[in-house]
């Protein structure tokens, strides 16, 4: 795959993340609270990953950098979830049947 389609798959995750955030966080509080018992380990440590990557001051690209400080961390969170999009479609099944 080129460089250049790979840039533009990782932008189009990100702009998922407007739509696909707020459901991860709503599957991780239902697996918290022992509703949702369909999250693997591997989707817990990716995720974990995940957010140590965005909390730590250690970046592949320094978040003071404006305009392209947050990118990296951008790009992280959305690899993450097209990683567990099967985990979240499962969720978002889960859910609308709970709500039905």
């Amino acid at each position: 795959m080129k460089l250049s389609t790979r840039f533009f798959e990782i932008l189009r995750m990100i702009g998922r993340l407007r739509s696909d955030l707020p459901l991860l966080v709503r599957l991780v509080k239902a697996w918290k609270e022992g509703l949702y018992p369909g999250l693997s380990i591997r989707t817990l440590a990716s995720l974990a990953v995940a957010v140590l990557y965005v909390v730590s001051p250690v970046d592949f690209v320094p978040d003071f950098i404006p305009g392209i400080g947050f990118l990296d961390d951008a790009a992280v969170v959305a690899l993450v979830l097209h990683s567990m999009a099967q985990d979240l479609a499962a969720f978002r099944t889960w859910e609308e049947s709970r709500n039905r």
